[in-house]
């Protein structure tokens, strides 16, 4: 019979949105630390979505000692502006929004057409560097088929 696998201790774990999943960015042991590092990691980038677990070890894994079971104690919404009540938390008054860009400035969305007089920025240095290597390319086959009889 297969000894009983020592207890672990309750971790916490801050993450942040990435595309459709999840990246872990810290994990702790210690929930005021989590607490505090997710405050800070808001307050840095409020615009990003944040979530803080509670990780409980799984001790009917088969994966010893990698599989968790989590539970949610805080999640970061950037779309729901400020804090009503616990559930929601965006940190301190102290952030301002950004002014946005003037209209001339201003990134296009991807698929909208571009005006008569807007001026586009070439890649030149691409350019001349895909034709120098092709060009190289060409004169090193040649050399070595044509040149090598």
């Amino acid at each position: 019979m297969p000894s009983p696998r020592p207890p672990q201790p309750t971790r916490f774990a801050i993450q942040k949105a990435r595309g459709k999943g999840w990246k872990t960015l810290e994990v702790g042991e210690e929930l005021a630390h989590a607490k505090a590092r997710f405050d800070r990691m808001v307050g840095v980038n409020p615009r990003a979505y944040f979530r803080l677990i509670q990780l409980d070890y799984n001790a009917d894994s088969g994966y010893e000692g990698m599989e968790f079971n989590w539970t949610l104690i805080e999640l970061y919404d950037p779309t729901q502006g400020p804090a009503k009540g616990p559930a929601q938390r965006p940190t301190g008054g102290g952030h301002v929004r950004p002014t946005p860009k003037p209209a001339a400035t201003a990134q296009r969305k991807p698929g909208s057409k571009r005006k008569a007089g807007e001026t586009v920025a070439l890649p030149l240095r691409i350019y001349l560097a895909v034709i120098l290597i092709g060009t190289l390319a060409g004169a090193l086959a040649y050399l070595h088929f044509a040149g090598g009889r």
